[in-house]
This record gives C-alpha cells, sequence and structure tokens, in this order.
C-alpha cells in the first residue's frame, strides 16, 4: 500500500478551477451500470498491450474508447500476435459518486485517499475519501485524482482487464512524486509525459 508520507507534490495553493470541471466529469451519472451485452467493447490482446490508432491529441475530455494499456496507447503499435477479446467497459466518475452500492468490497467509499495512493499530510488529498475525491476538490487541479479513484473501481471490478489497479495507482503515485497536481507527470513510455489533463484524457478515454 501507498505510504501516505512518502512524497509531496502539494505546494498548498489553491490552483485555479480546471476546465474538466467536476459537473462535466458526472455527466454519465444518471446511466444504469450496464444496459445489456450491447454495452461490452473489446479489443484484441495485442492492441491491449501495445496499443492502436488513437493518440493523445484527441481532444481532452472525449472518451473514445481507447481500451489498451498507457504504454501501447502511447506507442501507437499495431502489432498483434495472439487475439483475445478484453474487456472495456470503464464506468465514470459521476457513475462511481452516484452508485455507491456498486463499490468493490476491497475499496470502501469511506476509505481515505490515502490508504491506496500517496499523498503527504500536509496536501488536500489527506484525509479525504475516496467519495468525496469524486467531486471536483480544489487540491485537485485537473481532477486527476477524481479520474484516478474511477478508474481504480474500473480495475477493481474487472471493467477495464486491459488496466488493473496496480497499474492505476502507479499512474498516480508517479504523478504525485513528480510534483502531483498542476505540476506532476506520468511517464507511459520512455521519452513521453503526460501531465495532469493528458492522463485525465487517457484515463476518461477508458470510460464511457
Amino acid at each position: 500500500m501507498a505510504n501516505s508520507e512518502q512524497h509531496n507534490g502539494d505546494n498548498g495553493a489553491t490552483p485555479p478551477p480546471s476546465a474538466a470541471s467536476g459537473t462535466a466529469a458526472e455527466a454519465g451519472a444518471a446511466k444504469p451500470a450496464f444496459a445489456g451485452a450491447a454495452r461490452r467493447r473489446f479489443a484484441t490482446k495485442g492492441a491491449a498491450a501495445v496499443g492502436a490508432i488513437l493518440t493523445v491529441k484527441s481532444q481532452p475530455g472525449m472518451a473514445c474508447s481507447i481500451c489498451h494499456s498507457p504504454s501501447g496507447f502511447a506507442s501507437g503499435n499495431l502489432n498483434s500476435r495472439a487475439p483475445e477479446a478484453v474487456v472495456c467497459e470503464g464506468l465514470s466518475p459521476g457513475y462511481w459518486k452516484n452508485h455507491t452500492g456498486s463499490w468493490h468490497s476491497s475499496c470502501a467509499p469511506s476509505m481515505k485517499f490515502q490508504r491506496r495512493f500517496n499523498c503527504s499530510s500536509s496536501s488536500g488529498f489527506y484525509n479525504k475519501s475516496m467519495l468525496t475525491m469524486l467531486s471536483h476538490q480544489d487540491c485537485d487541479q485537473d481532477n486527476v485524482a477524481m479520474h484516478i479513484v474511477a478508474a481504480y473501481q474500473n480495475a477493481l471490478k474487472g471493467y477495464t482487464s486491459f488496466l488493473k489497479p496496480d497499474r492505476v495507482q502507479a499512474i498516480w503515485n508517479e504523478y504525485w512524486r513528480t510534483g502531483g497536481s498542476g505540476r506532476g507527470y506520468y511517464t507511459p513510455m520512455a521519452g513521453k509525459k503526460w501531465y495532469g489533463p493528458q492522463i485525465v484524457a487517457y484515463l476518461r478515454g477508458t470510460m464511457d
């Protein structure tokens, strides 16, 4: 589990509101969990592992059924040697905010954010519940934590078979270690950095 005192990525300043507002992120809240088999989208195992045509230049906030691991999404490599259907049916922050009864038993809505994700005790993330983080917080400039919590639930529930819980944690923990809100980044592959808006664009692309 992440050590809550391990990294310090919050300078205490209140950042300006992000363009990716909590209201926009919650647009899918009214959707049912699943509307049948038509909700399931599939990609090949090779594409899930090494990526496909889509790139981060897609407009931020536009869900685009990425269905690939971060490194694969960044690489654009189309190689596929062992096709195998994988699940890509992630649900939005708004859904998880309004359907607490659907949460995975290992991560309850009341669980503190630092129990799963690195943050310092002096930061605005510390001692906030997972449920609280699904609404926009001033400390979460680009709504990265909001989407990380939703992505973590999706991973725990098996709704994104290409994105496991430990990978979701790794994305946040590197983002935090490299500066956190408004400054940090995640490296999906050598020589490429995703800052807050790019991380959110990727995660939203794995969700309905």
